[in-house]
This record gives C-alpha cells, structure tokens and sequence, in this order.
C-alpha cells in the first residue's frame, strides 16, 4: 500500500515547517515530515550556491526521494514552493503517487518578518516581493490555510489532519497533473 503525501506549497517563510510541525503533532497517524531545506543542508559545499544545476539537482533528488518514501508506504508531509517554471517536474515526479495539495498563506509583511529572523540561509536573508510571493498559488489547492499566528497554525493543522485522515475523491494535484497533458 502506497503512502500519501501532504504537500504544502507557499513561499518562504510563511509557515510551512511550522505547520508540518504541527500537523505531525496532531495526526493520530505518523508522518515522517521533510522539507527542501533539509535536502539543501546536508548540500553544505560551496558548489551549491556557485555551481549551475545544483538547485535543481537537489530539489529533483528531494523530489524523487518524496516519491519513493511514499511508494514504500510511508506517509508524510512536505514542503514545496512551486513555482510556473517547476510544476511540470513536480507533477512529473509525483505522477502515479497520492498527493493532497494545501497552500500555505500569510500576508507578505509576516513572511518578510520572519525571513529577516532567519539565521539558516547560507546566502542571506532572501528578497520576497509581491509577484514572486504570490506565483507560488497558481496551482489549485485541497486546502488553503493561513499562517499568520499561533492560533492559525493549531486551525490550520487541523484541518490539514482531517484532510489528511478523509481526503477527496479528486484531488487537486490529479487535476494540475490532468491540466499539463
């Protein structure tokens, strides 16, 4: 029996480990959660922020590892910022695998906030501007959740869970994967 996987997409900084963090702590089920950034840390050589292709390397590598967890059975939450230019390899890489979708949101001034506290980022706080901080929501969602504080993380977890726990029928990424073919 194949595992699911919770993806949930936002752009940085709006809330996504905290979530995953969240959703593991509530779900009656266990979740194994891993993030891109888990990925990029174990990447700690020069070369990944100086070599063309590295960014993508990893994130194919996360990807396809996301893909085979689940197909080992395991289910598990992750953490994506899907971007135009990405969404084919991500439906490309999770065709055939049962992904629930959940955008992740919180206003702008938040996310700069909490990007500006980062101390994880090797290259430095990153610029997120509107255009870009919204691109990340041009995909359709089995769930669209708020981030902005503490007590919309604990709401937001919980509706993830019972999406998790009883998931449509149709889900959201069957149908981005259905839009690109």
């Amino acid at each position: 029996m194949s595992g699911q996987i919770l993806l949930l997409n936002g752009a940085p900084s709006t809330g996504k480990t905290t979530l995953a963090r969240a959703i593991q702590e509530r779900c009656p089920k266990p979740l194994f959660h891993r993030s891109l950034d888990d990925f990029l840390e174990g990447y700690r050589h020069a070369a990944r922020r100086t070599e063309p292709g590295v960014f993508d390397r990893v994130l194919a590598g996360y990807l396809g590892a996301l893909r085979e967890l689940a197909a080992a059975g395991i289910d598990l939450v992750a953490e994506a910022v899907i971007i135009p230019e990405r969404v084919g390899l991500y439906a490309d890489a999770f065709a055939g695998s049962s992904v629930l979708l959940v955008g992740v949101h919180c206003p702008l001034a938040v996310a700069q906030e909490r990007e500006r506290l980062r101390h994880d980022r090797p290259g430095g706080v990153l610029k997120l501007d509107v255009p870009w901080f919204e691109t990340v929501h041009d995909v359709p969602y089995d769930l669209e959740v708020q981030t902005v504080d503490r007590e919309a993380i604990d709401a937001a977890a919980a509706a993830a869970v019972e999406l998790f726990l009883a998931p449509p029928v149709e889900r959201a990424f069957d149908r981005l994967r259905a839009s690109l073919h």
